[in-house]
């Protein structure tokens, strides 16, 4: 992900919410309530713009998941170079993975990605950046 979008969202939280940086930490109850719902909500008006056929509707709902997941990010107390760190480890613990078929995402019709049996977690690498 870009730095410059994680910036603007950053920059969003800040300016128009009035959330300032935090310690690492869990969000406050109300928080994580409203980004569960804004992720399910962009979710299914994801689903919705796919049956309709609405191709801009679907970019907007895309763009709004990585907004609002990208905007939970900073409320865990994430800065912008803690974020582009942890999801460099995701990308690179993705790129390990082989295209194959998942069972329990469908029948191998569309593209998918499976974890070979030696794929390693990218869970330690980002406990290790948010300790540093």
């Amino acid at each position: 992900m870009s730095n410059q979008i994680v910036k603007d969202v950053i920059n969003f939280n800040a300016t128009v919410l009035g959330i300032e940086q935090r310690q690492l930490g869990m969000m406050p109850e109300a928080e994580s309530t409203i980004t569960v719902a804004c992720l399910a909500e962009e979710a299914t008006e994801f689903a919705d713009a796919i049956e309709a056929g609405d191709f801009i509707g679907q970019v907007d709902a895309l763009i709004d998941s990585i907004y609002f997941a990208t905007g939970a990010l900073y409320k865990l107390g994430l800065n912008s170079d803690q974020i582009d760190a942890c999801m460099s480890a995701v990308h690179e613990a993705n790129m390990t993975k082989r295209k194959g078929v998942n069972a329990k995402r469908g029948d191998g019709s569309a593209a998918d990605a499976v974890k070979p049996t030696d794929w390693v977690s990218p869970e330690e690498r980002i406990g290790s950046i948010l300790e540093s």
